[in-house]
This record gives structure tokens, C-alpha cells and sequence, in this order.
């Protein structure tokens, strides 16, 4: 396995949550598709399962409500919790729906009242932003690694975003958006926000929808490698 390999050419480009261009880009790039995009339409829906322990809590704030004026979002997830050890939610995100449960309609406490009494498997349909389409900018190019990672329960510690639509224009790569501070992937080193992740122990994941690559990950065994795309900056000649 190739758990000791790290990288030396790309933390002086590692700018922001997705490391590859700025907004203006990104406002270009949907612009020349033919039509601009609504704003539902630059982001994606995914599952998110957590399993707690009766009496227990999530370990995440929402903020937002029916009478707050906002649609339910998270606000904070709590280091240690359950939230932020699952790696699958990120502050910003909105929370659509709790075991089925439409949350659009409800009052803040009536939130916080359901989730708090809510059973121990807990079903969350989320809403978030997508990775923003970006075209290669000059002096950039793209490399491939091959990172091995160790599971500490059913994550490896990283959130990713992204997956297969069929609408293209709503499709993306599968962008690591966090790592999450002292998980295996920050122990490890390689792994930074921006990178893409091409394939898991071999299976491709440029077909496969955010919810599917979810559960790849938590079907993959203990140790998993890892086909990673990532950017470096190209010297001026």
C-alpha cells in the first residue's frame, strides 16, 4: 500500500473550499452553458444515516425554521459528535427533511424538539452546495496519487461533494470539501480540500451519484486506497 507517500507541490495553491478557481470563474462557467442556473440548481441532495445511542445527542446545531425566517440549516457541527465524526454533513448545509419528516413547515423549537426525541436511527435528506465548474486556469495542471487510509468506524475522515446528475450541468467530480482535524485522513497527510476522488480500491466513482459513493465508502473495508486528482502550479518559463 502506498500510505507513505506525500506531496510536495501543491500547498501553495490550496486558496479555498475547493481549491480551483475563483467565483468569477465559476460565474463564467455556468454562464456560457446557454442559460444562467436557478439557485436550486447549484446544489445537490444527498442521504446522510446517523445511529446514535438513546439519550444521546447529534452533536449539531441548526439554525432556522418556518418563523426564523431561514430554511433549517446546520449551523455548527460539535467536534467529537456524532455529526462531525460521521464526515458526511458540513456547516452550510441545509436539512431538507428527519426521517421523512418535512422540515420546511416547522417552527425552530418544533426542529430542535424532533431531533431531540427523534429514535436512534436518524435519516437526513440534505441539501448543499455543489462544487463549482471550473475550467483549468492557466499555470495549473492536474496530477493523480494513490492514497491509502485506515477507517476509524464507518469513515475515513473526509466530507466530499459532488457525483453523477443526469442533468450534466448539475453533475460534478467528487470534491473533498473537509477534512476533519485529527482523522485518519488529516493523520495521514495527503488529502486536502479541493482534491477530487476518482476511484475507491479500484471501482470507478465519475458514474456514481453522492448518496452511492456514501455507502462505497462505508462498505470498504478497514483499509481502502484511494485514486486522488489533484492541482499544482506550473512555473512561468
Amino acid at each position: 500500500m502506498l500510505c507513505g507517500l506525500r506531496r510536495d507541490t501543491k500547498s501553495s495553491i490550496d486558496e479555498g473550499p475547493y481549491s480551483k478557481g475563483s467565483k468569477e470563474t465559476t460565474d463564467q462557467s455556468h454562464s456560457s452553458r446557454g442559460r444562467s442556473l436557478s439557485a436550486e440548481e447549484y446544489r445537490g441532495v444527498t442521504t446522510v444515516e446517523l445511529m446514535k445511542r438513546e439519550g444521546s445527542s447529534l452533536g449539531l446545531t441548526i439554525s432556522g425554521g418556518s418563523d426564523k425566517d431561514g430554511k433549517p440549516r446546520v449551523s455548527n457541527l460539535r467536534a467529537g459528535g456524532l455529526a462531525a465524526r460521521s464526515d458526511q454533513l458540513n456547516v452550510g448545509d441545509y436539512i431538507k427533511s428527519v426521517n421523512g419528516i418535512n422540515l420546511s413547515k416547522l417552527r425552530h423549537d418544533e426542529i430542535i424538539s424532533l431531533l431531540k426525541n427523534i429514535g436512534e436511527r436518524v435519516v437526513l435528506e440534505v441539501e448543499y452546495e455543489l462544487p463549482p465548474f471550473v475550467q483549468n486556469p492557466s499555470g495549473i495542471m492536474t496530477k493523480n496519487i494513490e492514497v491509502c487510509l485506515h477507517k476509524e468506524g464507518n469513515s475515513f475522515g473526509f466530507v466530499m461533494r459532488g457525483g453523477f446528475h443526469e442533468d450534466r450541468r448539475r453533475s460534478r467530480p467528487l470534491v473533498v470539501t473537509g477534512i476533519r482535524p485529527g482523522g485518519p485522513a488529516d493523520r495521514e497527510g495527503t488529502l486536502k480540500a479541493g482534491d477530487r476522488v476518482l476511484s475507491i480500491d479500484g471501482m470507478p466513482l465519475n458514474r456514481e451519484r453522492h448518496a452511492e459513493a456514501l455507502t462505497m465508502l462505508m462498505q470498504s473495508g478497514q483499509e481502502a486506497l484511494f485514486l486522488i486528482e489533484y492541482d499544482v502550479s506550473v512555473m512561468g518559463e
